[in-house]
């Protein structure tokens, strides 16, 4: 069931999503265009072709961010969440799959968005210049790394996706204990962030006083020593994802307890 509502919601989302990923493209191309051939020739065309190049994309992003907010919300805890909750499904994969959407898309934007700088920005030869300077910053800092590049770079990856999902999920957190008022439901939301992102704060400030770890969040990381810290920094890593996990685990369950137990849709 799982499957179905991961497709349900790529299918509504997606109608918004891929036109303007098209648009942001099309224009992106439109601009490059315009600029190879002369811009003091087409000037008008040329500013009028980026300005709307940029307003698409920042409406994408906004749009991305409105989007994960406005499915949670309107499908779950609106007049629609009657239907939804009384699928044969458990209140957990709903939360699930919407919060594997969001950050599809999230991704999915971020790396339309950059093709579409490369698609402005990049000369004849770019690319290969920059795969050269990839390829020399692997042999100088990386290669001496050996097979701890690989965990390094396995820990940067989920470090990044960890970080996405907690960021999500508060925000499901946050609208799910909002919603447990009766009145000014939107208010209490953002005060619920508020408090979520404190306590998150507070706790991180005890654990740093954990003996031994006040080493690791003083870390200062140069291009000299990175090598010599290697184990350091993957450890500082580590604890990270593991920090942020802990606290997905805990919004993932206010907002599970909420849906299941005191959900009110009055």
């Amino acid at each position: 069931m799982l499957s179905k509502l991961l497709k349900y919601e790529i299918k509504a989302t997606g109608r918004i999503f891929l036109p303007l990923f098209l648009a942001l493209l099309t224009f992106a191309g439109i601009t490059r265009f315009i600029y190879s051939i002369g811009p003091e020739k087409w000037d008008a065309p040329a500013s009028i072709s980026m300005a709307i190049y940029i307003i698409i994309m920042v409406g994408m992003f906004v749009m991305t961010f409105i989007m994960m907010i406005q499915r949670f919300y309107k499908n779950l805890l609106s007049d629609e969440g009657y239907l939804m909750l009384t699928l044969p499904v458990k209140p957990w994969k709903h939360i699930f799959s919407k919060l594997l959407v969001s950050m599809l898309w999230m991704i999915t934007s971020g790396i339309v968005a950059l093709i579409s700088i490369f698609i402005i920005t990049l000369e004849k030869g770019d690319i290969t210049k920059i795969t050269v300077g990839l390829a020399s910053f692997y042999d100088e800092a990386f290669a001496p790394l050996g097979a701890s590049m690989y965990l390094f770079s396995f820990e940067i990856i989920i470090g990044v996706l960890i970080t996405l999902a907690s960021g999500i999920l508060i925000l499901y957190a946050s609208i799910a204990l909002g919603h447990l008022f009766s009145k000014h439901k939107m208010l209490a939301s953002f005060g619920a962030f508020i408090v979520l992102s404190t306590l998150s704060q507070i706790l991180f400030q005890f654990i740093s006083l954990i003996p031994g770890m006040d080493s690791f969040a003083n870390i200062h990381i140069s291009s000299n020593d990175f090598i010599g810290m290697q184990h350091a920094i993957q450890w500082a890593m580590a604890l990270g994802i593991i920090f942020t996990g802990l606290l997905c685990a805990a919004y993932f369950a206010v907002t599970n307890f909420i849906l299941s137990k005191r959900l009110n849709l009055e």
